[in-house]
């Protein structure tokens, strides 16, 4: 892709900003601005190295910043490209996954990948009977990978039926089990080889982790899911509200200070 006409920059060497950082800052005011919005693939790096006078060394430092902040991605094979929608996903009220999508303007495409009875020596409990499958993409990019555990009244749902509804619309519309709460952790960790080659990771990614499990108002599991997401589109939220406990000091105060 072709150079911003209107973004000729030399890098101030006589600053303290360190020049990988004046190349990210001016990157990402151009991302911002549109001037990548056409493919929203990248220059090469050689293209960076002529604009700005720097070595390569200095170029893949830029790009490493602009990846940490979520600026950019990297396509195996392909290059790097301007980051798509940042999405986010409430923690202080209960929906799924796919409606959080749908409630900021995104339509997700879903492929079922599994929907079938296992036994218990495949890691359900005896109160979840079938596992899913569903990957979830976005701008026809992957975004996230769910490996769920669903009640034994799933036997009744099609593949059809599996593949048209999201969980929770499984649970509700489908079995009629209503979903009074749900518990979610949240971590970070390497990504394994197949949450990997589903979600398109570059070797030694690390993904974005929830880990849910649903329960119904007499404290029964419905479903115990686990969703792998690309952590440089997604983010989650939560809202506290007041009042604010304040405890002691968090160390004496000094005599005469």
């Amino acid at each position: 892709m072709a150079m911003p006409r209107s973004s000729a920059m030399t890098v101030d060497r006589a600053t303290a900003v360190s020049l990988y950082q004046q190349i990210a800052d001016r990157l990402k005011a151009e991302i911002a601005g549109g001037a990548f919005a056409t493919d929203g693939r990248l220059p090469a790096e050689r293209e960076f190295m002529t604009r700005f006078g720097v070595s390569r060394v200095t170029v893949r430092q830029a790009m490493a910043q602009l990846l940490r902040d979520g600026q950019v991605v990297r396509k195996q094979g392909k290059g790097t490209f301007v980051a798509g929608q940042k999405l986010q996903h409430e923690l202080h009220s209960m929906r799924g996954f796919y409606d959080s999508l749908l409630q900021q303007g995104v339509h997700p495409k879903t492929r079922l990948l599994a929907f079938s009875a296992v036994g218990r020596d495949a890691g359900a409990g005896k109160e979840h009977g079938f596992e899913l499958r569903r990957l979830y993409t976005v701008d026809d990019e992957p975004i996230a990978l769910v490996c769920a555990w669903l009640p034994p009244e799933a036997a009744a749902v099609s593949w059809q039926q599996a593949s048209e509804h999201p969980i929770y619309g499984i649970l509700e519309k489908l079995l009629k089990l209503k979903v009074a709460r749900a518990s979610v952790h949240i971590r970070v960790q390497p990504a394994d080889a197949d949450v990997g080659k589903a979600l398109r990771l570059a070797k030694k990614s690390s993904v974005l982790v929830m880990a849910r499990e649903s329960f119904s108002a007499d404290e029964r599991s419905l479903e115990r899911s686990t969703f792998f997401i690309r952590p440089e589109r997604y983010e989650f939220v939560l809202d506290t509200f007041g009042p604010l406990p304040i405890s002691s000091s968090i160390r004496d105060a000094e005599k005469g200070v």
